[in-house]
């Protein structure tokens, strides 16, 4: 994820906005919501002063605004990734959500931010609600292709997923619990209890679909080759 740094002027109202509520995030992730005020998210965002009052009426709603403009930035990320890696079989599967949380730990600051989210959501029903609402979304997108792969309750999976990797998550943070191989490893024991004999038989099937595929555009290629090598006994 990528959020703005506070050293570029905006250029528009909607610029300015966006590097306030960036701002903002960022001092969540410093000190939790409880640290948001209008003077330091102004030093943060390097805008003047009055900007944050003129967008936002109260400190409570830049909280809360930080935090929709959070999710909607950490939904075009993974969004991104799954678009890199789709995620159409147990080890695509994997690979996604190792790959979204490598990437995650690049900023943990901004990692910090959510689950200064979450445990705020639980003081204040609007950005409760809006935390609901991305979690589901979150399980939905993630029941999908575990309903493609062959899961039966794939909803109860995407969720039981995505508690293993927020433990994950919260213990990196505290304290680097454990290696990323390991953790890769257990999520994918889970993955594949979770789907039972479905998992080996479909990653199976994938393997051997991209071993053909492999071998079916080395065809042509090899055709030429023989008939070159035909050409050239037939004028020797």
């Amino acid at each position: 994820m990528h959020f703005g740094d506070g050293t570029r002027a905006p250029t528009n109202a909607e610029g300015r906005r966006r590097e306030i509520l960036a701002a903002a995030v960022r001092v969540i992730a410093q000190g939790g919501a409880d640290a948001v005020t209008h003077r330091r998210v102004a030093a943060e965002a390097r805008v003047p002063l009055g900007s944050l009052t003129y967008y936002f009426e109260s400190r409570v709603d830049l909280i809360r605004e930080a935090f929709r403009f959070y999710i909607d930035e950490a939904t075009a990320f993974l969004l991104e990734v799954e678009r890199e890696i789709p995620p159409t079989s147990v080890t695509d599967l994997v690979d996604l959500i190792v790959e979204i949380m490598r990437r995650e730990f690049m900023q943990p600051e901004l990692l910090r931010a959510e689950y200064e989210m979450i445990l705020h959501a639980s003081r204040d029903e609007q950005v409760s609600r809006a935390y609901a609402g991305w979690e589901r979304e979150l399980e939905s997108r993630l029941a999908a292709p575990l309903e493609a792969i062959g899961a039966e309750r794939p909803l109860a999976a995407a969720r039981t997923i995505l508690h293993l990797v927020r433990g994950y998550e919260l213990e990196q943070l505290s304290h680097h619990a454990e290696d990323a191989s390991e953790f890769r490893s257990r999520l994918k024991s889970v993955v594949e209890m979770l789907l039972g004999s479905n998992a080996a038989s479909l990653d199976r099937k994938t393997s051997y679909a991209n071993q053909s595929s492999r071998m079916r555009a080395g065809e042509p290629r090899r055709a030429a080759a023989a008939k070159h090598s035909t050409h050239r006994r037939t004028h020797q």
